[in-house]
Formats: structure tokens, sequence, C-alpha cells
């Protein structure tokens, strides 16, 4: 009898021990290729798109929506085009491929959308385009046998809202934050897309109003839990202010709580508009964000332009702002993991290609998948970047 619970206790600990390794092994390095790149109708390479939705449904990606410039960038008068194509990309042995037969389209063109992969489809809520912010919510899913793309109607947001974060815990979503109008917002809500007639519920508001942040569900010791990372906040002055925050929602407790702030081990670092995924049991993986420094220079020039009446200076002012968006360098590159059970963050290098923000990270099988989304100010990207983790 001693024998066998000695034999036992061996079998745990090399049970937790490989487990230990594994999640240690999980998130060590992330290999990356390029899927797909986003086609125009004719089968030309697209320019990308900000602010799509990206979701999996069904075994398909789908990406959809979004905003670009397609003659001029914004500086020099480009006017921002809003998108209601949906692309499917589809994949066999590996090939992806994008499915040329979908003639589905959005109700209407919309970017910046909080958008989650549940198992009912993908839903999106808020955004924006030429009539201004949305307050409607949908739910998408891939339809093989019809080949289409199936659009529901979800409950209208509350408020119109874009910039807006959103997760998912079985088939309840949950809304965090957002821009409105005027202010950034520290509303949390609930949508139960189980329930015979859902509706929005109003959830503990979060610790500061948050847009462009980046929530992600992981396992803590507390259970499964909501994590909303970094994200920026509107301010009276047009400088927005930047964050390095974690915050977790105890879904038991029903309350928020804070954690150690976004850093690569070393030094700490404001994120926003970039993206997450969960990764094994007890890790956050979060790429693509914008530190603020260069964001914060160009806001600062948008300020000074406003509130100047002379227009030597406001012409000045423009071309200073310009040579920043012209000679910029790209977004955060940094490959940043979260461990939740030890509160702890660290770095596992850089992405070897161009960051990606304003779009959201999901998973494919076991594959992240970073779509679409903008390089630069003004520019966006077509690909489709798939990383495995080794």
């Amino acid at each position: 009898m001693n024998n066998y619970f000695s034999y036992l206790i061996l079998c745990l600990l090399i049970m937790s021990t490989t487990d230990a390794l594994s999640q240690k092994k999980a998130v060590n390095h992330i290999e990356w290729k390029k899927a797909a790149q986003l086609q125009n109708a004719d089968g030309s390479i697209s320019l990308g798109f900000a602010g799509a939705i990206n979701g999996i449904t069904n075994d398909v990606l789908i990406v959809s929506g979004g905003a670009n410039f397609q003659d001029k960038m914004p500086w020099e008068g480009g006017k921002k085009h809003y998108s209601k194509e949906i692309h499917v990309l589809q994949k066999c042995n590996n090939i992806y491929s994008w499915n040329k037969e979908v003639k589905s389209t959005l109700p209407e063109p919309i970017a910046y959308c909080g958008s989650t992969s549940t198992d009912l489809g993908v839903v999106y809520v808020g955004g924006e385009n030429e009539n201004g912010l949305s307050n409607k919510a949908f739910i998408l899913k891939w339809n093989a046998s019809k080949n289409e793309v199936e659009i529901k109607s979800l409950p209208n947001f509350p408020i119109a809202i874009t910039n807006i974060g959103l997760t998912h815990i079985g088939n309840v979503v949950y809304a965090i934050g957002g821009d409105e109008a005027t202010k950034s917002s520290n509303d949390f809500l609930s949508l139960d897309l189980n329930s015979k007639n859902p509706e929005w519920i109003t959830l503990p508001k979060l610790p500061i109003a948050l847009a462009n942040s980046v929530p992600v569900v992981q396992k803590d010791k507390n259970g499964i839990n909501i994590y909303v990372i970094g994200g920026r906040t509107k301010t009276p002055t047009g400088i927005s202010d930047l964050h390095k925050t974690t915050f977790v929602f105890n879904i038991k407790k029903q309350i928020w709580e804070s954690r150690a702030n976004i850093s690569d081990g070393k030094n700490t670092t404001n994120f926003s508009a970039g993206a997450g995924v969960a990764v094994g049991n007890h890790s956050i993986v979060i790429v693509g964000g914008d530190n603020g420094e260069t964001f914060h220079k160009i806001e600062t020039y948008l300020s000074q332009i406003a509130k100047t009446d002379s227009p030597e200076e406001k012409a000045k002012l423009s071309v200073e702002k310009n040579k920043l968006n012209t000679n910029h360098d790209g977004f955060y590159k940094g490959i940043l993991v979260y461990n939740t059970l030890t509160d702890s963050w660290s770095t596992i290098g850089e992405l070897p290609f161009l960051a990606h923000v304003t779009t959201t990270a999901t998973l494919w099988n076991d594959d992240i998948v970073l779509s679409n989304g903008e390089v630069k100010p003004g520019i966006r990207t077509p690909d489709v970047m798939l990383g495995t983790i080794k």
C-alpha cells in the first residue's frame, strides 16, 4: 500500500512538473508566418483595414468591415473609407484561401467595433462610420452548406460607442469601456446569448474610463476571470491619458482588482490599441500595441493647431506634425506575456514584422491570428499573420 501511494505521489509530481514545463514552453517562443493577404473583389491585394472585425466561426476566419484611406493619407486631405465587406478565409491541410463565392455584407459600413468569437458566432458591438458612432450589435455565423455568413441582430447597446473592448465566457458576452462622442467610458456590461430575451446587464464599473484596452479571459487562482490590459482615456485637452494598468474582474466576488503594471520584465510601458489572447492555463500574450510616445506628440500638435489663430503658426505646426506621421517607425513590437498566477510580466522577443494596431487577435485552433490593422499612421496591412506557439 505504501509503495502504491509513493508511486501515486510520484506520478502526481511528474504530471505537475510536466504541466508547469508545458506552460513555460507554451509562451517561450512564437513562430510567425503569413497565411494570406486580404484581396479585393478583382483578386488584387487590398490596402487592408484598421478596426476590422476579425473572428473565427465554424472553422473559418471572418474579416469584415474596417476603415482605410484609398487615395491620399489623412494629413494630405484623404477621406476615410468605411467598409461593409465580409471576407471568409478557409483552410485545408494548412493551405489558406479566400472563399470567392461569398456575397454576404454587413448591414452597414462599420469600423472600430468590439468583437469576440463565441461558439454561437462572432459578436460585434458599436463602432463608427460616416454617420458617427453606433450602438448596434450583431452576431455573424458561417453557414458552410449555404456558403454564406448569417447575420443576426442583437439588442442595441445602451449608448453609441467606439473602440470598445469585447470578450466572453461561454456564451455570455462582456463589453468593456470604449469612447463616447466626447469622453471615454468606464461602463461594464454583459449579454447572455443563451437567454430567450437577451438584454444588456450593467455590471460594476471599471476602475477608470478606458478605450482601446485589451480584454482577455483567463484562469487564475480564483478561477476564470476577465483581465483588462492597458488602454487610453480621452481628456478635455485632447491629449489622451495612456495606461500601463492591468485590472481583473473577479467573477465570483463581482469586484475589480488591480494587478502588476504592464512591463517587459524590467521597464513598465503604456499599451493601447493592441491585441491579446489567453495561452495555456495561466498566460496572456499581448502584441501590437502603441506605447504612446509618438501618439502623444501628434495629439499635442493637433491641440496646438486647434488653439492658434495664426495661419502661419497653423501651417508650421501642421508641417511638423506631418513629418512625425511620415517618418513614423511603426508601433510597439514587443511580445509581452503576463502570468496570472505569479502576477508578473515578461517578454519573449519582438514581432518579426511591423506591429498591427487597432485590430484584435483570436485563436484558430492553437494558432494566434493577427489580421489586418494599422502599421503606421494612415497605413493599413492586408496581412493575416499566424503565430504558432513552439
